[in-house]
């Protein structure tokens, strides 16, 4: 069974008021009604609850909160930025294989070919991943 002065009782109680600050006739009624008597119980013993939980909470500073959010951003960014340059680099490789592909593969049957000359022309394309690898990536 509900009572008509429960929502009273349970805003005395939310609004820090009850006990002391509240007249005695809501008291009285509290203490007479079994409902009443309930809900005192049940909601102080959750806004002690809630009151401890506060104050053990440890909220950081509002400019440690900016900062990590600022650095955040800036991570995101720079990773944003880091996939384009990772695409673009890898476009331009396949660029370059496919114009060393374009300009030598007409003369391959005219040139002879020695092992110190291939090595010569194959270098700059092997050692090119690395060598972007090495440059882009952090210490």
């Amino acid at each position: 069974m509900n009572c008509v002065r429960e929502d009273e009782i349970l805003r005395a109680i939310e609004a820090r008021h009850w006990p002391e600050r509240c007249d005695e006739e809501l008291r009285a009624h509290a203490a007479s009604c079994p409902s009443c008597a309930d809900l005192v119980e049940v909601a102080t013993a959750l806004t002690g609850e809630h009151e401890e939980t506060m104050h053990a909470a440890h909220v950081p500073p509002s400019g440690a909160v900016w900062y990590r959010a600022q650095l955040r951003v800036r991570q995101d960014a720079a990773r944003s930025v880091r996939r384009v340059i990772n695409v673009v680099q890898a476009a331009a490789v396949l660029v370059a294989l496919v114009a060393v592909i374009l300009i030598v593969g007409p003369a391959l049957p005219a040139v002879h070919w020695s092992l110190w000359l291939i090595l010569a022309l194959a270098a700059p394309l092997l050692l090119a991943p690395v060598a972007v690898y090495i440059a882009v990536t952090e210490d």
